[in-house]
């Protein structure tokens, strides 16, 4: 807008006053001009910036990574703190899921071992090997077949904070999950959540979802800001530094359960098979490849006066290890001094281990016994 200023002919304090009053405006219009092109400089400068922020940081546990596709636009990916894996922010924020599955012959094949992130194998009875397969950022649509609870297992469950799923177990079972404070999904007490199909008897026949059990905890109230301490990752090894090849036997009881592992240089991973034949998923109709293979030694002993033959192990302390990745072999030790640490392992020179990303499979083996042989 423009002022006129009287002529200079007119009353000569209202002229000296327009005059003034023009000068002042003027002033202030510079002034604004000049913050305004101070701003518009600023959020160029910081645009990137600004955007890396819309939204909050990762949760403990999550590790970040921004790549810059064009200027002035960005893409955030997060990494699934059990396996290292790229997931999203939403899968690797959930609550992990603790799922007992059986591996009897009668059980094979399992279904959606693949799938994921840690898979902890060790004896039951008998001389029965089971798992406890460990999801995050996976989703699928059928796990099992899912049988009875450990007490050892339970105490697993909790280094990671998470959602234990099994189907009964022993008398001194409750007993152990009220005492760590595990977030129990029971079968017996929350059936809706599991499924029986035909084809197979039980207790063989028993299955359920990551979705069936995530909605299942939430309906129970369990709650989602988890903290659980997280393994550490590397990047593999360039292929020209690793082995032609590689094998892992264990040993657990007869034949029925041995394990072997064969190193596949190409990919980085290690083919399981299981009493001598190649381990496949159910679901997937794929070979089981674990990128990591963890031999922990552990006090397994028999329960005294125990009518069905049930085992207890120990897993708070320390102890000798056997790490496999990178189709090479490192002695080890593991140390884990409360319930809600996460077990650690260590190489001969005092270092924290760093695992490949992808699945690790750790086999908790008798620490009297030489079960475990490898080239």
């Amino acid at each position: 807008m423009l002022l006129k200023c009287p002529k200079r002919g007119s009353d000569k304090v209202l002229f000296e006053g327009c005059l003034k009053t023009m000068k002042k405006i003027h002033r202030i219009a510079l002034i604004a001009l000049f913050l305004m092109l101070a701003s518009t400089a600023a959020a160029v400068v910081y645009r990137p910036l600004v955007l890396s922020r819309d939204k909050p940081g990762p949760a403990p546990g999550i590790v970040e990574t921004m790549i810059i596709t064009t200027p002035g636009s960005a893409t955030v990916r997060f990494r699934c703190p059990l396996d290292g894996e790229a997931t999203t922010e939403q899968k690797g924020l959930r609550r992990p899921l603790a799922i007992m599955i059986e591996n009897h012959v009668d059980s094979r094949p399992q279904s959606s071992l693949i799938k994921a992130c840690i898979v902890y194998e060790t004896v039951v009875e008998g001389g029965v090997t089971r798992f406890m397969a460990i999801y995050l950022h996976n989703d699928v649509d059928t796990i099992g077949p899912v049988r009875s609870a450990r007490e050892y297992f339970v105490d697993l469950a909790k280094q990671y904070d998470a959602i234990y799923s099994h189907c009964g177990g022993p008398a001194t079972i409750r007993k152990v999950i009220n005492n760590l404070a595990v977030a129990d999904l029971d079968e017996f007490a929350n059936s809706d959540a599991y499924w029986r199909i035909r084809g197979r008897k039980a207790p063989h026949n028993l299955y359920t979802s990551t979705d069936n059990l995530w909605q299942k905890a939430s309906k129970r109230k369990y709650k989602t800001d988890v903290f659980y301490q997280r393994p550490n990752f590397k990047d593999d090894e360039p292929i020209e530094m690793r082995p032609d090849t590689a094998t892992v036997d264990i040993n657990f009881s007869k034949p029925a359960f041995s394990v072997h592992y064969e190193y596949n240089r190409q990919t980085n991973s290690y083919n399981r098979f299981m009493a001598g034949k190649p381990h496949i998923d159910g679901v997937f109709n794929r070979q089981i490849k674990p990128k990591n293979i963890v031999i922990q030694y552990v006090p397994i002993s028999n329960i005294a006066k125990d009518p069905k033959g049930r085992v207890a192990v120990n897993l708070i302390g320390t102890g000798k290890a056997i790490v496999f990745q990178d189709g090479k072999v490192i002695q080890a030790t593991w140390q884990r001094l409360m319930p809600t640490d996460l077990t650690r392992f260590y190489d001969t020179g005092g270092n924290e281990i760093e695992f490949n990303r992808g699945q690790t499979w750790i086999e908790l083996v008798d620490q009297a016994r030489m079960q475990v042989t490898f080239r």
